[in-house]
């Protein structure tokens, strides 16, 4: 009851808008009030069109009496202090859509609907996807029961062709990166009682299985820094060890390839990519720019990624 008497209270305070065109103007405003509808704000903006407002619950009893006096009649705009109101119900629909949208994409991101092989470790795309379905990780198994970390250590120790593996969670993908160990993967020059960076990028992943990480994934390195230093605290003592870890950096390339024909950005990431040999490459980008009146300069910038194990 209290609902219902709030919404009819909620139209009262509605008015509409209307823009009304045809003859003898006034004679129909007389008419609408004769029968008894309300009639505000009036607005004469010539001899044959008028602007007007009436109630909200009264603008079928309007229209009803406009077209039996062939008025023309186009509604501009509902208003009032009523109108939130009504545009809330109009939307509700809508509202209640996009709720149930929000709740059934954060309910299914924690999901896996698919699996995705990359690098050149994916060779054992079979064994991986077998180990997996061993683990009881399957499609539809749920992010959140997983623990990324430990599924890559176990994935690389499950299988000694492999030098390198990542997991990552990309959308509702499950994707594992990894290298094989007769790839060319980097390995550090100097002591083995430490590891520096022998590039410059970024630290993508992290995997100490002995000695002590300097950086942390994220931190931005250059050739030389420490990465891993060949000591542990074992009960407040400093002990000194050889290291054992396996690093992922990103690390960026450009290329600049200068051509007379507009359309050659493909050329040129395959020409940047040529440069690189078998990095695996992760993302291209290309930036066109004219240097002449018939040449061009194709900018290649590219994301690889450069693997360092030792031990």
């Amino acid at each position: 009851m209290w609902k219902n008497k709030c919404d009819r209270e909620s139209v009262a305070l509605i008015k509409s808008v209307f823009i009304v065109k045809g003859r003898n103007l006034d004679g129909f405003i007389n008419l609408l009030r004769n029968r008894k509808i309300a009639v505000y704000d009036v607005k004469k903006v010539s001899n044959d069109k008028l602007i007007l407002a009436v109630n909200f619950k009264d603008y079928r009893k309007f229209f009803a009496i406009g077209k039996e006096l062939c008025y023309n009649i186009k509604k501009v705009r509902d208003k009032g202090k009523g109108y939130p109101f009504l545009a809330l119900y109009r939307s509700l629909g809508i509202l209640i859509g996009a709720i149930i949208i929000c709740f059934c994409a954060y309910t299914c991101s924690d999901y896996i609907f698919d699996f995705k092989f990359t690098g050149s470790g994916s060779v054992y795309y079979r064994q991986i996807g077998e180990y997996l379905n061993e683990k009881g990780i399957k499609k539809l198994s749920r992010f959140s029961s997983l623990n990324l970390e430990k599924l890559e250590d176990e994935i690389f120790a499950d299988n000694p062709n492999l030098s390198f593996v990542s997991c990552l969670k990309v959308g509702n993908r499950l994707v594992i990166d990894s290298a094989l160990s007769q790839d060319r993967v980097d390995k550090v020059k100097g002591d083995v009682y430490k590891i520096l960076s022998d590039v410059d990028g970024v630290i993508e992943s992290l995997k100490v299985y002995r000695g002590t990480a300097v950086v942390s994934v994220g931190d931005s390195v250059r050739a030389g820094d420490l990465l891993v230093d060949g000591y542990v605290i074992i009960k407040d003592v400093q002990v000194k060890t050889n290291v054992l870890a396996c690093i992922s950096l990103s690390c960026f390339y450009e290329y600049v390839y200068v051509s007379e024909r507009n359309d050659c950005e493909e050329k040129a990431i395959l020409l940047a990519e040529q440069q690189l040999g078998d990095k695996t490459i992760t993302q291209n980008t290309v930036i066109k720019n004219p240097i002449s009146d018939n040449q061009f300069e194709y900018i290649v910038k590219l994301t690889y990624k450069h693997v360092l194990r030792v031990g």
